[in-house]
């Protein structure tokens, strides 16, 4: 049980930690340094090519980049280490919630985004520090228990999905003839819903063919871009709490990373950071309707209450 007295100890640790260490020049922190980032990009670009071999690899990389919401290469680098991570935060950062990383525990190195620099054709570059974060299954005493996830009304998560969007859904008959109960026409650019469909149903339709929407201006058509759009609302729908997601879009993965033994990790990547970007945006369009239904909703509440 943790209290007042384990102050004591940690500070008794750190205290061995800093006296076994010894002191190096500004010359060899350096180079330790670059030795430590060069390996961690080594282990992001070995993982690129596993994080794409099959479905299930796949899949289990984009549950962890809806769940971390880290970078492309820091989500690699979680998956090689830790693949089961939940929440991650750096020592100083669990102390300051009163959480505590139990002794032993072994940290989850990742790269952190440091100072800019000009490279020599004058392009700007980033430097990138290696930092220690450690997963909440990681913490000692009921701090360890992973946060439950959020619940949303499904009513509310649909006005979040239309929320500023410039393709409002066009409600047709049940008995119209669609490839999908909730589809978006690439040809017309009209987006269709089918009337009486279940709401997580709807939801879900409606996530995906907001992918489709978002990709229309990379691609020419629904069977190219439906790798990318199925894998950006795979995400979402992890994100929301939406377990029902059919998953039989990654067994296109080989056909989609053809020949991805002679490619650069770096092109894999590019391709993950489209599909990344593509559901940061509708992720936080989403939570940004979401943020302004729950302020009308106090505001007519205060109203009520004021009357």
């Amino acid at each position: 049980m943790n209290n007042v007295y384990d102050i004591f100890n940690e500070t008794k640790i750190e205290q061995n930690q800093t006296e076994k260490k010894p002191q190096l020049s500004k010359k060899e922190y350096a180079e330790m340094m670059k030795e430590k980032r060069q390996a961690l990009f080594t282990m992001a670009n070995e993982q690129t090519f596993k994080a794409v071999a099959d479905p299930e690899a796949y899949l289990q990389y984009l549950k962890l980049q809806s769940s971390l919401d880290y970078t492309v290469t820091n989500t690699l680098l979680v998956m090689a280490q830790a693949p089961q991570s939940t929440m991650l935060k750096d020592y100083s950062n669990w102390r300051k919630t009163n959480k505590y990383v139990s002794k032993g525990a072994k940290g989850i190195s990742i790269l952190e985004p440091g100072s800019e620099f000009r490279r020599k054709d004058g392009s700007i570059g980033m430097n990138y520090n290696p930092k220690t974060v450690f997963d909440i299954s990681q913490l000692s005493g009921k701090g360890s228990l992973p946060p439950l996830p959020t619940k949303y009304d499904i009513k509310e998560l649909v006005g979040a999905i239309v929320h500023h969007v410039a393709i409002k859904p066009t409600v047709v008959s049940a008995e119209s003839q669609m490839p999908q109960d909730v589809y978006f026409d690439m040809e017309q650019n009209e987006l269709y819903v089918k009337q009486g469909l279940e709401p997580k149903a709807m939801l879900t339709g409606l996530i995906r063919e907001y992918c489709y929407i978002e990709c229309a201006e990379q691609f020419n058509t629904r069977n190219e871009a439906r790798f990318t759009a199925e894998s950006a609302a795979y995400m979402i729908a992890q994100k929301f709490g939406l377990d029902n997601y059919n998953t039989s879009f990654a067994n296109n993965i080989y056909g989609y990373f053809e020949g991805k033994e002679q490619k650069d990790s770096k092109d894999i990547k590019g391709e993950l950071e489209n599909i990344k970007n593509i559901k940061d945006s509708i992720g936080e369009r989403m939570e940004h309707g979401i943020f302004v239904q729950q302020q009308n909703r106090q505001e007519k509440q205060a109203d009520r209450n004021a009357r």
